[in-house]
């Protein structure tokens, strides 16, 4: 949480904002090599940022393992109807 004028002396450095932003493709190993570099230092010295990334992650595995539901068939014109009265 550097602020303006702290960004302009990061040098390339991601900081907790930059993490957050970036913590779904750094789970899903998306980021290139020279961010992901970045985003491993800063995580190596910041607790709150490693507990939101591990927390995302498992949130993330949870979800993956539920069942898929689908929506009765009738849903979609249902939806439909309603916003349509709404208006």
């Amino acid at each position: 949480m550097l602020g303006v004028f702290g960004r302009l002396f990061k040098r390339g450095e991601v900081d907790c904002d930059d993490v957050q932003r970036m913590s779904s493709d750094y789970i899903e190993e998306q980021l290139p090599p020279n961010k992901l570099a970045s985003v491993q230092r800063h995580l190596a010295g910041c607790a709150p940022c490693r507990a939101f990334v591990e927390t995302l992650a498992t949130t993330i595995g949870l979800l993956a393992r539920l069942p898929r539901v689908s929506a009765p068939p009738s849903f979609k014109k249902d939806l439909t109807d309603k916003i349509r009265s709404q208006r």
